[in-house]
This record gives C-alpha cells, sequence and structure tokens, in this order.
C-alpha cells in the first residue's frame, strides 16, 4: 500500500509457527526479522530499488539485501524491572526511550537529569540577576566618584569588596553550565 504511514503486516501462519520460530531461534534472530529478510529476498530487487534504497557493502553489493532507513524501529524484550527502569531514567533526563537508548548503546554522554538542569538554570538567572547589580552600583560609584561625592560613594565600597568575588563565582557557575551541555 503505496503511502502507508506504517509498514506492519499481521500474517496467518497457518500451522508453520513453530517451524518459523525454530528456523528464527537456528538463524539467533526473532521471528520478525527472519521474515522481513525473506521477503526482501523474494522482491523483485530491480523493481524495488527506486522505492527502498538498500544497505551496501564496501563493494557496492548489497550483502543482507536489507532495506536501510535513518530511524528503525526496535521492539525489545525486557524484565518489567529493567523496562520500569528505562522509563524512569529515559523521563529524568527527558529523553525518549529510543534516544535514551541509543545513547547507551553509541557510549554517549548522557544529559544531566532536567530537575538538574532546572536548579542550574535558575542558579544561572539568580546569578545573572546579582551580576546586573552589581553592575548597576558600580555605575552609580563612578558617578559619584565623577561628581566628587565621595561620602555617598562609601556604601559601595563594601560592595566592591566582594565584586571581584561575586563575579568570579558567576563566570564558574556559567561555565560548570556550558561545559555539561
Amino acid at each position: 500500500m503505496p503511502g502507508a504511514s506504517r509498514d506492519r503486516v499481521t500474517i496467518d501462519l497457518r500451522g508453520i509457527g513453530d517451524a518459523v520460530r525454530a528456523a528464527a531461534a537456528c538463524r539467533s534472530m526473532g521471528v520478525a526479522q527472519l521474515v522481513r529478510r525473506v521477503l526482501v529476498m523474494s522482491l523483485d530487487l530491480r523493481a524495488t530499488a527506486a522505492v527502498s534504497p538498500m544497505k551496501r557493502g564496501s563493494d557496492g553489493q548489497t550483502p543482507d539485501r536489507v532495506p536501510t532507513r535513518e530511524i528503525a524501529k526496535l521492539t525489545l524484550r525486557l524484565s518489567q524491572a529493567h523496562a520500569d527502569a528505562l522509563m524512569l531514567n529515559a523521563g529524568a533526563l527527558g529523553l525518549s526511550y529510543g534516544d535514551y537508548v541509543g545513547r547507551l548503546v553509541a557510549g554517549s554522554r548522557l544529559p544531566q537529569p532536567i530537575a538538574e538542569r532546572r536548579a542550574d538554570r535558575a542558579a544561572l538567572l539568580a546569578s545573572n540577576d546579582r551580576i546586573a547589580t552589581l553592575s548597576t552600583d558600580l555605575m552609580a560609584l563612578v558617578t559619584l566618584l565623577r561628581l566628587a561625592k565621595v561620602e555617598q560613594a562609601r556604601p559601595y565600597r563594601d560592595r566592591l569588596e566582594t565584586a571581584d568575588a561575586e563575579i568570579r563565582r558567576h563566570l564558574d557557575r556559567a561555565s560548570a553550565l556550558i561545559d555539561r551541555l
């Protein structure tokens, strides 16, 4: 059925189910994988080449004659505990199950949990506010010093003595957040 959004077929094996399962087991593959391979092998590949790109080896041949796709659907059988852990871990990181498993398979770095990312973002925003306040205070001090109003500038002096440490904390927080991204 051309243009179908899902490529799914249900087949009544009419009594050959045990033989199909045994054949799949002998080849160390699942029944669906075996059936797909048999279907691909039975296709007239010249007629379907324009419709479905084929996986090609380095020699240009199609070793398994298996159509390739950018995204593949995979069904996993896991214990309930592992399935629960997968769902909880993926959810905590803000990833789909596929993205989570894909990152684990690829050995990619996992993102920080959503709650930690939100806390980091809130801390960085608060730090930005403190830096903005410091900037305002510095401008007020500069203005008072230009006008030679030393007495009115004294309250800003204590603030300036801690400015260096405050700026360093802000930059450390921002750098750590950027590094985790």
